[in-house]
């Protein structure tokens, strides 16, 4: 495998987190190489999760950093013969884009043994993917600006919000589900597209911010007084000391599903199964829900009380609203193009 610079430099903090646990050290041909986000996501699992990943493997890793688009033109690049990965987190929106161009491996109990545990939402469609990562979708709002809180969605369009609201981009998945949320409620189905984007038209003007860290400074400096974005961010506003609180929407909260795949035709595919495994034991589940409040989707795993106050519970988690994102990019085109020529 050809290393770039910054491939070798993320290899040798790999490395070094490897001496840091006392783990042996490997050649750079057998790393194990899986992608994730970048910041604070690649730090805490470059630091924490991948290390013991990698002494159950016997086995060095890297991660390889990127964003969804990014990484499915990579992957039809190389086509579903040539996958980079033995494994793939992908959100739920570009797995999709994919699922059903012979890259992905079937997944079942028996070559994933935690998939047993999971909430029945977290088998994606055709088992393709199951969710590894769900990242609950809250209304947060400023307590010191806001005198009475929304209840659920339909609130950002009481006139009390006006010109005190940050929403999505709508290349954002959350500004998508949000759309066709608003083509449900307010016209006739999800894909009433125009109504959707009639309706978000009445509460410009408003930010439009491309993912949650860059509303989090707009919430923090009382820019905007509300807006989605999820639990995670709440957390770190809190603990900055920002008033700042939320609400779980009763229509019911949305998700970020940040899905798990093993490539049926990499070499190294029975070790994409054991990753994904990894991903989904009580273990890194209850780690990711105490470090970044990722709701579990293993329903063993058991919270604490600590945790008792965030929207993470399996109850709570089961009764999202979901979305199927097979139909959704059938929207998208359309929803994005009048969005951008209307808002």
């Amino acid at each position: 495998m050809n290393f770039t610079r910054r491939r070798l430099l993320q290899t040798g903090a790999g490395l070094a987190s490897l001496s840091a646990f006392n783990l042996p050290a490997f050649a750079e041909g057998d790393t194990f190489i899986v992608n994730m986000f970048g910041g604070r996501w690649e730090d805490d699992w470059r630091k924490y999760v991948m290390p013991k990943f990698s002494q159950q493997i016997g086995k060095p890793f890297d991660l390889d950093i990127g964003l969804g688009m990014a990484w499915i033109s990579n992957f039809r690049a190389a086509g579903p013969e040539n996958p980079p990965f033995p494994a793939v987190m992908l959100n739920e929106k570009y797995t999709a884009m994919i699922r059903n161009d012979g890259y992905f491996e079937e997944l079942t109990p028996e070559l994933v043994p935690n998939m047993a545990d999971l909430i029945e939402p977290a088998i994606l469609k055709g088992k393709t993917a199951v969710t590894g990562m769900l990242a609950p979708l809250v209304l947060a709002y400023r307590t010191d600006l806001v005198d009475k809180p929304p209840k659920g969605w339909a609130d950002l369009w009481d006139p009390r919000f006006k010109g005190q609201l940050g929403l999505y981009k709508i290349t954002n998945s959350a500004a998508t589900m949000m759309a066709l949320w608003a083509g449900e409620h307010f016209g006739s189905g999800r894909d009433d597209i125009e109504t959707a984007v009639a309706k978000f038209k009445e509460l410009a003007p408003f930010p439009q911010i491309g993912y949650s860290a860059q509303l989090t400074p707009l919430l923090t400096q009382g820019q905007i007084a509300v807006a989605p974005i999820d639990v995670g961010e709440v957390k770190t506003m809190q603990e900055q000391g920002v008033p700042i609180d939320f609400v779980v929407p009763e229509e019911g909260m949305m998700v970020f599903d940040h899905s798990f795949s093993v490539f049926k035709n990499h070499p190294e595919k029975k070790l994409g199964e054991e990753y994904v495994n990894f991903v989904l034991s009580p273990e890194i589940q209850l780690w990711m829900a105490e470090n970044w409040l990722i709701a579990p989707t293993n329903k063993t795993v058991e919270l604490p009380e600590n945790l008792q106050k965030w929207p993470l519970q399996p109850e709570v988690v089961s009764k999202a609203i979901r979305f199927d994102w097979d139909e959704t990019l059938a929207i998208i085109p359309k929803l994005n193009d009048l969005w951008e020529r209307t808002i």
